[in-house]
C-alpha cells in the first residue's frame, strides 16, 4: 500500500492543495506554521480509512480543529468562520491496484463520512477474512511518529524505574496495528513484544523473527553494536564492547531512533509472521514521521534516510524536517517545499547551497549576526556621509540614526571603536562637545 497523491480541501490553512508522493522517501519542508505536520495528520486519516474494515479497529478521523477557519472584517470587531466540506482524498496503490478514496466532514454536526472510502474498506475486510482464515495474506504497515515521542518517554522515566512491559499472551495479527496511527503513541508494546521473544527464545532457541527485528535496530544504531532485554534490570538495553546502558540512560537520539525502528520491525513482524526474517524487508505500507531530525547529530542526520530506506524498503516513508543535512540526502522528486514549490529541486549537493537556494536562508555562510553587523556599517556608512553635509534638524536626526545603528553591537569591542572612530574622523558638528 503507497499513496501517490494527497488532496486537500479546506483541510487546516489547506483551500486547495495536491501533494504528490514519491514510491520511497518523502520529505516536507518549510517555515514554522507552513502545514507540515498537517499534511502528515491528513495522510493518517487517509491512510486510516483501512481500518474501517477491519474489526476493533478505530481509524482516526476528521475533527474541527481540522476544519479550514477565515477572518472576515466588515464591522469594527472581526469574525472568523468555518468552511466545510473538509475532504481529504487519497490516490494511491494498494493490493497492486490503483484505487482513490475520500473521507469528508460535511458539517459541525456531522461525523467523517465513510462511503468515499468502501472500496479500500472492502479490501481491508477482505485481509480481515483471511487473517481469521491463517492465510499467509501480506498487510500493510501504518504508523505516525510524532514530536512529543521522547516526551512520553521522559515521562514513564521519571514515573518508574520499570518500563512496564509485560509478557504477551497469543493474540491476532491485527494487534500490529493498535494505536499505529497515534502520534503521541509509546514504545512500551514493542518492549513487551521484545521481552515476550527474548523469553520464548531462551524456552526454544534462536528465533529468526526476533533476530531479524534486532538487526534492523542496529543498522540504524551509531555506536551499539546490539539490543536486548535484560531480565536482572527490567530494560531493554544497548550494548557495545565498552559499555552496556539501559533504555532509559541512552542519549535522547539514540533513544529516539531505537524506539522507532524497533516499533516499526516489531508491528512488520507482528503484522506479517509468514514472512518470518524477511518482514523488514517485505511488509509494505506508510510510516509517517514529525521532525525525522529530533535530537540527530549531523553526521546521523545524513544517514538516517538511507538507513531507513535500506531496512525497510518497501515502506513509503513521509517526514518533516529543518535539516538541510537530511535534504542533502535525498533523490529526485523526494523533496516537498511547502514554502515555494519552484525551490523542490536540489540545485547542488552543498549544504550552503541547498540552505540558501531550497530553504531561502540568506547568506547562510554567514551567521545571522555577522550579517546583521554588516548591513549595520553599509547603512551607518551611509547615513555618516550624509550627515557630513547636513545642517539642523535633518544633522542632529542623522547622529541620532549613528547611535542607533551602533549601539546594538556595543559589545563587540572591536566593531564598534571602529565604527566611532570613523566618526571623529568625520569631524560631525558638536560630536566634540
Amino acid at each position: 500500500m503507497r499513496i501517490e497523491r494527497l488532496t486537500l480541501k479546506n483541510f487546516r490553512s489547506f483551500e486547495s492543495r495536491t501533494f504528490d508522493l514519491a514510491p520511497s522517501f518523502n520529505v516536507l519542508i518549510g517555515d514554522n506554521g507552513a502545514g507540515k505536520t498537517a499534511v502528515l495528520d491528513a495522510l493518517a486519516i487517509g491512510a486510516g480509512a483501512l481500518f474501517l474494515g477491519l474489526d476493533g479497529a478505530s481509524p482516526p478521523g476528521i475533527h474541527g480543529d481540522d476544519v479550514r477557519r477565515v477572518t472576515h472584517g466588515l464591522g469594527e470587531v472581526p469574525t472568523l468562520e468555518r468552511l466545510y466540506p473538509v475532504k481529504v482524498t487519497c490516490e494511491g496503490i494498494v493490493d497492486d491496484d490503483r484505487i482513490e478514496w475520500t473521507r469528508t466532514l460535511e458539517g459541525p454536526k456531522k461525523h467523517t463520512t465513510h462511503g468515499g472510502s468502501s472500496n479500500l474498506a472492502q479490501l481491508a475486510g477482505e485481509w480481515g477474512e483471511q487473517v481469521k482464515a491463517g492465510q499467509p495474506i501480506t498487510l500493510p504497515l501504518l504508523s505516525y511518529y510524532g514530536t512529543g515521542r521522547l516526551w512520553l518517554q521522559r515521562r514513564e522515566r521519571r514515573s518508574s524505574s520499570s518500563d512496564g512491559a509485560r509478557v504477551l499472551k497469543p493474540g491476532s495479527r491485527l494487534r500490529g496495528y493498535r494505536g499505529c496511527l497515534d502520534p503521541t503513541s509509546n514504545h512500551k508494546a514493542f518492549v513487551s513484544w521484545f521481552k515476550t521473544m527474548e523469553l520464548i527464545q531462551l524456552q526454544r532457541g534462536a528465533l529468526e523473527t526476533l533476530e531479524s527485528v534486532r538487526r534492523s535496530i542496529v543498522r540504524c544504531l551509531r555506536g551499539w553494536d546490539t539490543v536486548l532485554y535484560d531480565f536482572r534490570l527490567g530494560s531493554l538495553v544497548a550494548r557495545n564492547p565498552h559499555t552496556q546502558l539501559p533504555f532509559e540512560m541512552l542519549s535522547d537520539g539514540v533513544r529516539n531512533i531505537l524506539a522507532m525502528v524497533g516499533d516499526i520491525a516489531y508491528r512488520a513482524a507482528t503484522l506479517n509472521p509468514h514472512l518470518r526474517e524477511e518482514a523488514a524487508l517485505k511488509t509494505p505500507g506508510i510510516v509517517l514521521i514529525d521532525e525525522l531530525d529530533l535530537h540527530l547529530h549531523p553526521l546521523w542526520q545524513r544517514e538516517i534516510v538511507d538507513d531507513l530506506r535500506n531496512v525497510f524498503p518497501s515502506i513509503q516513508f513521509v517526514a518533516t524536517t529543518h535539516s538541510p543535512f537530511i535534504i542533502q540526502s535525498l533523490r529526485a522528486h523526494e523533496l516537498i517545499n511547502l514554502d515555494d514549490r519552484n525551490r523542490e529541486s536540489l540545485p547542488s549537493r552543498s549544504i550552503e547551497d541547498i540552505a540558501e537556494a531550497v530553504m531561502g536562508v540568506e547568506v547562510p555562510q554567514r551567521s545571522f549576526r555577522h550579517q546583521q553587523m554588516m548591513d549595520a556599517a553599509r547603512a551607518y556608512y551611509e547615513a555618516l556621509e550624509e550627515a557630513k553635509g547636513a545642517k539642523g534638524p535633518r544633522l542632529a536626526e542623522l547622529k541620532q540614526r549613528l547611535d542607533e545603528l551602533s549601539a546594538p553591537f556595543s559589545d563587540d569591542v572591536a566593531y564598534h571603536a571602529f565604527l566611532e572612530m570613523k566618526r571623529r574622523a568625520a569631524n560631525l558638528p558638536g560630536d566634540d562637545e
